[in-house]
C-alpha cells in the first residue's frame, strides 16, 4: 500500500492570499480617522501613496491637519504658515465626512490649492 503525499501548496497559496489581505487593511486603517463617515467612492482599487500631509474634516466642522486643529476662520493663513514651505510635488489627501457643507471643504480645498500643492486626493470609502 502506497504512503499518501502531503501537498502544500494550497496551504501556501491561501496563506498568500490572507497576507495580501493583512497588508492592504492595515494601509488604508492607517489613512481614515473613525470619526469621519466618508462618502463612497468609485469601485476601482484605490492607489494610496505615503502622504506627507493628511487632511480630515469632521462633521462637527473641526478640521485636522496631521492630527493638529486648525482654525476654520483662518485656516487658509494657519495653512500657509504652517505648510507653505514644503515640498508642492507633496501628496496631500483630504478626509471629508459626507454629512459636512460643501462650502466648509471648498475653504479647506481652496486653501490648500492657494498654498501651490498640485497632488490633493481625495479619500472615500
Amino acid at each position: 500500500m502506497k504512503k499518501p503525499e502531503l501537498n502544500i501548496t494550497p496551504f501556501v497559496d491561501i496563506m498568500l492570499v490572507l497576507l495580501a489581505i493583512l497588508m492592504v487593511s492595515v494601509t488604508v486603517s492607517t489613512y481614515q480617522e473613525k470619526t469621519v463617515d466618508l462618502p463612497k467612492g468609485s469601485e476601482s482599487t484605490p492607489a494610496i501613496k505615503k502622504a506627507t500631509i493628511n487632511i480630515t474634516i469632521k462633521k462637527d466642522g473641526v478640521v485636522l491637519v496631521n492630527h493638529e486643529e486648525f482654525p476654520i476662520n483662518n485656516f487658509l493663513e494657519s495653512f500657509n504658515l504652517k505648510y507653505g514651505n514644503y515640498n508642492k510635488n507633496a501628496l496631500v489627501y483630504i478626509a471629508a465626512d459626507k454629512n459636512i457643507k460643501y462650502g466648509l471643504f471648498m475653504k479647506v480645498y481652496a486653501a490648500v490649492v492657494k498654498t501651490g500643492f498640485r497632488q490633493i486626493g481625495l479619500l472615500t470609502k
